[in-house]
């Protein structure tokens, strides 16, 4: 299946434009092969051993031994790669090659989070039976008490380009001591997917780094994956719950992003630095997208718009699995926004339309504003007994997508990165 130049996310191409003329590397300028004639790199030899793959990955359905059949399970050569301005070990991408997208293979199944009703087992079900307590039912833990100087320094502490996963140790650790509902600690993760959590990239020059650090993030998904499915299964329907559902949302985007991105690039046209650097680490990404190609025929994904949509069909669930599952409306509209902006993508306006009509306006909310500019919208077309202008929603869409590549442009200054830097 070709994929080429297909956009991987909704800000990529936008970031493409804005940074034509942005700062271009001085690496740029040399080509792979000449920095190679300088003083070249001594490899050590590092022998990768892919760990096992655990059938039952919590969060996800269980592994089909055939698609685990066309990564190479050898040693590596070397699993660092160096080009300039870029050092990357990619051990654990290759030793988690056939479950980097978690979400498209295996597949995530909400069942595990207790989001979705359960299967029945064989035999006769009692009516009357009292459903399972959650893991930890009757463990009452303390409220999290934290200052708002306390809650951003810990935010700011938990932030990272790369190593997502190690970096959100420190509130795991907080979620393992303190109240799903009472306290900060829902403010904690909700402070961190929005400060912390779906970073842009862009690629104005080379395509090897972006490619490389999207698909170190990407290792690190099932990590995620499994941790909220435990959180949510043990503690649902909590505000603390909630905010790791949206975590879970922006995780299927990032996934869609790197999934695209690995199809998006000619490896012996866009990754020639790779190839100059580490043969390895090239055939590695060769081998990849044989394997994921192979798993999208079998899916019968054979399109950009059939890869768009599924993936879109795994938001719908997680969001719509927000709005049932919300204690007290917490955050449901936010849910409701997100998911009419996935029907609108998708040109279904009748659903996007029956999504946006739930909301309510709550100052609260991360998407208070635009909940009122659509709500006001609706309301405008209703009292003219016309259908809503497109063209408006489709403004109101874009600002608010203008909203996030301003705070992002100005945190990862505060970090020292930008776009088009990993």
């Amino acid at each position: 299946m070709s994929a080429r130049r297909f956009s991987a996310f909704g800000g990529s191409l936008a970031l493409h434009l804005l940074l034509g003329v942005s700062t271009v590397w001085l690496a740029s300028l040399v080509s792979p092969r000449a920095m190679a004639t300088g003083q070249p790199v001594k490899a050590m030899a590092v022998v990768v051993v892919p760990p096992a793959e655990n059938p039952g990955l919590a969060g996800l359905n269980p592994i089909d031994p055939a698609e685990t059949d066309s990564i190479p399970r050898g040693g590596l050569e070397s699993s660092t790669l160096s080009i300039p301005g870029f050092t990357f070990d990619f051990r654990k991408i290759a030793g988690r090659a056939t479950t980097l997208f978690p979400f498209l293979t295996p597949g995530l199944s909400l069942e595990s989070f207790a989001l979705a009703p359960r299967a029945e087992t064989a035999g006769i079900r009692n009516p009357f039976a009292a459903p399972a307590a959650p893991e930890n039912a009757g463990i009452r833990r303390p409220p999290l008490v934290m200052s708002d100087a306390a809650l951003q320094s810990l935010i700011d502490k938990s932030w990272s380009r790369r190593d997502r996963w190690q970096a959100f140790q420190r509130l795991v650790q907080l979620a393992d001591l303190y109240s799903a509902d009472e306290g900060k600690l829902s403010s904690v993760i909700h402070a961190y997917v929005e400060q912390d959590g779906l970073q842009p990239f862009a690629d104005p020059t080379i395509r090897d780094p972006r490619l490389w650090a999207e698909l170190g993030l990407a290792a690190d998904h099932v990590d995620f994956i499994g941790f909220i499915s435990r959180y949510a299964s043990a503690h649902p329907s909590t505000r603390t719950t909630t905010e790791l559902l949206f975590l879970l949302d922006n995780l299927a985007q990032a996934s869609f992003d790197a999934f695209v991105t690995l199809l998006d690039v000619d490896a012996n046209v866009d990754l020639q630095w790779t190839q100059e650097t580490n043969h390895s680490a090239h055939q590695l990404i060769v081998d990849l997208q044989r394997h994921y190609r192979r798993q999208l025929q079998r899916k019968g994904l054979t399109s950009p718009a059939a890869i768009r949509t599924y993936f879109d069909g795994v938001r719908l669930a997680i969001l719509t699995a927000i709005v049932r599952t919300t204690p007290n409306g917490y955050r449901a509209s936010d849910a409701r926004f997100l998911i009419g902006g996935v029907y609108w993508r998708r040109h279904d306006s009748a659903e996007a339309l029956r999504a946006w009509s739930g909301m309510a306006v709550d100052a609260t909310d991360r998407y208070a504003a635009s909940c009122a500019d659509i709500l006001s919208a609706v309301g405008e077309a209703a009292a003219r007994k016309q259908r809503i202008d497109a063209n408006h929603v489709d403004r109101i869409l874009e600002t608010e997508h203008g909203r996030w590549i301003s705070f992002w442009a100005t945190r990862l200054r505060q970090f020292g990165y930008h776009f088009d830097t990993f």
